[in-house]
């Protein structure tokens, strides 16, 4: 598959330079030898799809005239060009499918923050997108079946008017309307084969609660409800809740369920009362992870970030929760000797930053909802006495974030804290599977018995351990710059 690489990388160039010369027929005839190009099986697009996008301006490329007819159908309630990790894994899921798509999704405008470099990541598998004219909403139930009808009936459209029927159907939640959508196109064509990807468990929340509103008596969950009772019988005050509703259909009508972990799908299992469920799960289901990309996609925007090669640069990319934070890593630096301290530098790239640093407040987001989630970051890292050490940035657009990556020497991804309140941790960053393709080493900092600890990173310290954090900075600092004197 080598030798389509760079032939088609010159048709892209030349696509590129005829569009911007305005000569339409070499344009024309540069699309004509793409198409050529990128037809055959699925490991074979997705190499020279990679490739050309290193091409300045490929970006731009008509792929929708360049790709096979769609062999599936995706309903994605979230996704590019709007800023989410849910978003992003479900652009990523269909270059690992490697296959033609239409997709169907909600608009996150004047919701989400756009990033036009995660369509790049799906784009070469994107036949046609539709985006519904729905305000997106995480939890009611109105709202998701406004979005699943419309989104079904357009699939019914779509399916309609095609020559040969769609080979596969796929969903993936968060956010729940989308299996709500998948349910409703299993349900009118049975022989669809529906692939459903779970994120994280629905109906438990961070806490392991269960969560989700009641399902309103409605013309959706009428024919939703009424399809598993026939098959399962009646269901329960707390199985018509909005998100243990979209778990159940998937349970019972997808014909493939991707969990992103076997401890993830051992926690959704654990709390699903019906046996026959768990049966038939167990039967359909696939552990994967979150695609990781490859190193073509580090190399597509320059680095945001300039570091000095005189310090250990340390990165965190993310959000901070309750379970999650970086208490660890600042406290470990505060221990160390003053002269290992003094080369260490930790750099924060999160949405929520101080205005001095770069933060914008959304326009959506009152002045104190954005200084709490501005004071929720500040918290989460801790710089309290070495503020000179720790410097905050805005989140970068995606391809951005990849590029960035290489600048620093270690990239910190941490488990979120589940032992108070779950058998077993049910979660896996996705910046572990983000960070795999960097040149920098990544610091895990696990939680026994999670599905990193389980991977045995070959860098790793104990959430909560500041000792380990400190063993793995000191050696890290030493690494770098040479031995340095005995540990103090």
């Amino acid at each position: 598959m080598n030798d389509r690489v760079q032939p088609a990388q010159d048709a892209a160039a030349v696509w590129v330079a005829a569009t911007e010369a305005g000569e339409a027929v070499l344009a024309d005839d540069a699309v004509a030898a793409l198409r050529e190009f990128l037809h055959g099986p699925a490991d074979m697009r997705r190499h020279v799809s990679d490739h050309v996008l290193l091409v300045p301006g490929a970006e731009q490329l008509p792929w929708q005239d360049i790709i096979p007819e769609a062999q599936g159908l995706a309903l994605l309630y979230n996704f590019s060009p709007f800023q989410d990790t849910g978003s992003t894994v479900a652009s990523k899921r269909l270059r690992q499918f490697g296959a033609s798509v239409d997709v169907i999704a909600c608009s996150f405008l004047h919701h989400k923050k756009a990033d036009p470099t995660i369509e790049r990541i799906s784009a070469p598998y994107v036949k046609s997108k539709l985006f519904l004219p729905f305000a997106p909403n995480w939890g009611h139930w109105t709202a998701h079946a406004a979005f699943a009808t419309r989104a079904a009936d357009t699939a019914e459209r779509y399916m309609s008017a095609r020559q040969d029927p769609y080979e596969f159907l796929y969903t993936r939640a968060m956010w729940s309307p989308s299996l709500i959508a998948g349910a409703l196109v299993k349900l009118r064509h049975p022989e669809l084969r529906w692939v459903a990807e779970f994120s994280d468990p629905l109906s438990q929340d961070v806490e392991g609660k269960h969560r989700g509103g009641p399902v309103m008596e409605d013309a959706c969950s009428s024919t939703l409800i009424t399809a598993l009772e026939e098959r399962h019988g009646a269901l329960s005050d707390q199985e018509r809740t909005v998100f243990a509703l979209a778990e159940l259909l998937a349970f019972a009508f997808a014909d493939e369920i991707i969990f992103t972990n076997a401890l993830q799908m051992k926690t959704m299992l654990d709390g699903l009362e019906r046996q026959d469920l768990r049966e038939r799960v167990r039967g359909v289901a696939t552990v994967s992870h979150h695609p990781a990309l490859p190193r073509p996609f580090y190399r597509m925007t320059h680095p945001a970030v300039e570091v000095s090669p005189e310090l250990l640069n340390i990165a965190y990319f993310g959000e901070f929760y309750s379970s999650r934070g970086l208490i660890e890593v600042t406290s470990a630096m505060r221990s160390l000797p003053e002269r290992l301290r003094e080369r260490t530098r930790l750099h924060v790239f999160t949405n929520y930053v101080p205005a001095a640093e770069g933060g914008q407040r959304p326009r959506n987001f009152s002045p104190a909802q954005y200084d709490s989630l501005v004071r929720r970051a500040l918290d989460g890292v801790g710089a309290h006495g070495i503020e000179h050490l720790v410097s905050f940035h805005p989140s970068l657009p995606f391809l951005e974030f990849l590029a960035a990556t290489d600048a620093f020497d270690l990239l910190v991804v941490r488990d979120a804290a589940t032992s108070g309140h779950h058998a077993v941790n049910p979660y896996l960053p996705s910046k572990w599977s983000d960070y795999s393709g960097s040149s920098a080493a990544t610091w895990a900092i696990v939680e026994e018995g999670s599905s990193m600890w389980v991977m045995a990173p070959a860098l790793q310290s104990p959430l909560d351990n500041v000792g380990a954090a400190r063993e793995v900075l000191w050696t890290a600092v030493e690494d770098k710059f040479g031995s340095m004197e005995a540990h103090a």
